[in-house]
């Protein structure tokens, strides 16, 4: 995943999150995979 490909997805969670389509546990937990998923792909 590129950095523009995590930055376009986060910003679409933070969009779900801000439109209330998602709680914050659901933010806070595909936050922390898309994250950890970005990290891996870098090693």
């Amino acid at each position: 995943m590129t950095r523009e490909e995590l930055k376009e997805q986060i910003d679409e969670l933070m969009r779900q999150y801000a439109d209330e389509e998602i709680d914050g546990a659901t933010y806070a937990q595909k936050m922390m995979e898309l994250t950890s998923s970005a990290q891996n792909d870098n090693d």
